[in-house]
C-alpha cells in the first residue's frame, strides 16, 4: 500500500506543483480514490500527507532540490528519507576523498538506525587509490572486507557499508553507503 501511496504521491505533486489550486483538488480525490487514504496537499504542491485508515501517515515535502518522505506507522515509530543536497551529515563517519566532488546525499532514518548514502565524482585515474584508501580504512575500523571490481565492502556485527565505483570516461562516481545492522 505505502509503495502505491508513494509513487501516486509523486506524480500527483508535481502535478500540482505545475498546474496551481485546480490540479491539487483532482490530485487529492485521486489519490483518494485509489488508496483509501485520507490525502492533503499544499497549495503550492511543495508538501502532501497522506494518512490511511489505521492512522499511519506519509509526509511528502520538496524544498531547494531536497526530498523529505517521512512515514509513521500506526504505532508512532517514525521513518524518515532524505534526498537531494550535498551536505554530508555531520556523523557521516566515512572520509571524502581530497579533490572529490559531492554530487548528492540520501539518508533513510529509522527507529533501528540511519542509512546514509553519498555520491562523489572524482577523476577516474583515481579509482584505483579510492579503493584501496576505503579497503584500508575499513580495515582500520576492524570490519571485514570483500573486494570486487569497482567495489569494496566493509561489514562487522553493527555494521555494513559498500564503495561502489563507475567510470564514465571523464569522470567516474563513487556511491559511499553507511548502514547499521542491529
Amino acid at each position: 500500500m505505502r509503495a502505491r501511496i508513494l509513487a501516486v504521491g509523486v506524480v500527483m505533486a508535481l502535478l500540482v506543483s505545475a498546474c496551481g489550486n485546480a490540479a491539487e483538488t483532482v490530485a487529492e480525490k485521486v489519490i483518494e480514490n485509489q488508496t483509501g487514504a485520507d490525502v492533503n496537499i499544499t497549495d503550492d504542491g511543495a508538501s502532501m500527507q497522506v494518512t490511511d485508515e489505521d492512522g499511519s501517515t506519509v509526509d511528502f515535502n520538496s524544498t531547494d532540490g531536497t526530498v523529505v518522505i517521512t512515514g509513521t506507522d500506526d504505532e508512532g515509530n517514525e521513518s524518515t528519507i532524505e534526498m537531494g543536497g550535498t551536505e554530508v551529515p555531520a556523523d557521516f563517519p566515512m572520509p571524502i576523498p581530497d579533490g572529490s566532488e559531492v554530487t548528492f546525499v540520501s539518508t533513510f532514518d529509522t527507529p533501528e538506525g540511519a542509512s546514509t548514502s553519498v555520491t562523489i565524482q572524482i577523476d577516474p585515474s583515481d579509482t584505483a587509490s579510492v579503493l584501496e584508501m576505503y579497503t584500508t580504512w575499513f580495515v582500520d575500523q576492524g570490519m571485514e572486507v570483500t573486494s570486487a571490481e569497482g567495489m569494496v565492502i566493509g561489514g562487522s556485527e553493527t555494521v555494513a557499508s559498500l564503495v561502489q565505483i563507475a567510470d564514465y570516461g571523464t569522470y567516474a562516481e563513487v556511491i559511499l553507503t553507511w548502514s547499521p545492522t542491529g
